[in-house]
């Protein structure tokens, strides 16, 4: 039954390492751990319910990003304990570049420590959230701002890692407003499109803007949990760090809250200004994986990635001069063990990418998509253009996968459609082009799976 009226609970618990912990985010950090924490990590929990019972749970980690190994066995967890279809847990991540190791993007330095210590504080911030189901309503809307650009700078043809004034970038933040049933706002999902990665204090914990503007945002409205979703902006850089001269820089804690209050002041003028549409719910979920396909380098390539960073007599990683790898030995080993992993799996590895991928109804007419990776802006104009008669939400990074392009970045090719950041994933080889056909048809069917269900 399609209705005005929901269920929904909201919860967070501290993710924030007990220990010292490997950072990840930086290859001058790969195998050292943080010397200082400036501002806590969270996972956070939105948990919906429909009338007729359906329950949907959306959770947002301030990590880097993670393998399937986390959200499965949350998936686990809540069908035992609560019944709730593996379908309908979908989790992302913040994309942080200032927090701990984790399985996926790294397969060296996590601990199993840590991993277990994040798979119980989801589990609590899982069972807080679904305690504290309240009725209520969702409402809908977006605001504009000049805080993200896009980095993919095109000169002659080639793509450059500059800051692109004209480049396409989503300048949206898109709201979901949940209120109780006496109007008060007791959640409210953020959703916007620009990676991480500003800071320039490398070496110290921050949930970077997101986790400020979550805070912020909860310092003006008492009793609200707010929630940061990643949209499709791996392409995107925080407009701030961009200089005269074409490059990004690092930005300070100050620079940090500066984009955080212009945000939070934007949305307290929508909260009071009224320009929000109530949104009829009637959930439902699905989970699924769309293949991209990939044009395999060949075996002599990731030996010739090895020679690059290899070991010296003593079994040492030793940097190689003029590469990335100068910045230390630890940045050799991070790239010499990807090569090394490929070369091992190279004939089990597939010849294509399994992204995962998911779909939240809301109602029939209103959708979140989400997608593993780094997705590219691009990607979210296609799904949009390709289902006009829906609004879309669209949430990246759900795995640490790989960067997603769409044809349009394939055909520019850049830093995020191929070179370095196939080697750092792990990958077998560059994305064939067609990819917008296989996101269009595996959201389409997912769709319909839903729909069917119903």
């Amino acid at each position: 039954m399609v209705d005005n009226k929901l269920y929904f609970g909201a919860a967070k618990e501290i993710i924030t390492p007990k220990t010292p912990e490997t950072m990840i985010g930086f290859a001058t950090m790969f195998g050292t751990s943080f010397t200082d924490i400036h501002d806590d990590l969270f996972v956070r929990t939105l948990a919906l319910r429909d009338v007729d019972g359906e329950t949907v749970i959306l959770m947002s980690y301030d990590l880097l990003f993670h393998d399937d190994t986390l959200p499965d066995a949350l998936r686990d967890y809540i069908a035992e304990k609560y019944g709730i279809s593996k379908n309908n847990l979908h989790v992302s991540y913040t994309h942080t570049h200032f927090g701990p190791a984790v399985k996926g993007y790294d397969f060296v330095w996590y601990t199993d420590e840590y991993e277990a210590f994040l798979l119980e504080r989801a589990k609590s911030s899982i069972d807080r959230a679904i305690v504290s189901l309240r009725p209520g309503t969702l409402k809908y809307t977006t605001v504009r701002g000049e805080w993200n650009i896009s980095r993919r700078f095109v000169v002659e043809g080639d793509v450059e890692f500059k800051p692109s004034p004209d480049g396409e970038c989503d300048k949206n933040l898109y709201l979901l407003r949940f209120d109780d049933e006496t109007g008060k706002t007791r959640a409210l999902l953020m959703n916007f499109a620009c990676h991480p990665s500003n800071l320039s204090s490398y070496s110290v914990l921050s949930s970077e803007y997101p986790g400020r503007l979550c805070q912020r945002v909860e310092s003006e409205f008492y009793g609200c949990t707010a929630l940061f979703f990643q949209g499709f902006g791996s392409d995107a850089k925080l407009k701030i760090g961009a200089n005269a001269t074409q490059r990004f820089n690092g930005i300070s804690y100050e620079d940090c809250d500066e984009v955080a209050l212009s945000m939070t002041q934007r949305i307290k003028v929508e909260m009071f200004r009224g320009n929000w549409q109530t949104l009829p719910v009637s959930l439902g979920a699905d989970v699924f994986k769309i293949n991209l396909p990939l044009i395999p380098n060949s075996r002599e390539y990731y030996m010739e990635t090895k020679l690059r960073y290899a070991k010296d007599e003593n079994d040492n990683f030793k940097p190689t001069p003029g590469s990335i790898t100068d910045m230390g030995g630890n940045v050799a080993k991070f790239h010499w063990a990807r090569a090394d992993y490929v070369l091992d799996n190279y004939d089990s590895l597939p010849d294509y990418l399994p992204l995962n991928c998911g779909a939240v109804r809301i109602n029939p007419d209103f959708y979140i998509f989400s997608m593993g990776g780094e997705p590219g802006c691009n990607i979210g104009t296609v799904l949009r253009e390709a289902f006009p008669d829906k609004t879309l939400i669209c949430l990246g990074y759900n795995d640490a996968i790989a960067y997603v392009p769409s044809d349009k970045m394939i055909a520019e090719g850049g830093y995020e459609a191929g070179g370095r950041a196939i080697d750092e994933y792990r990958l077998k080889g560059e994305f064939k082009p067609g990819v917008d056909e296989l996101y269009k048809k595996g959201f389409s069917d997912a769709i319909l799976r839903i729909e069917d269900r119903k």
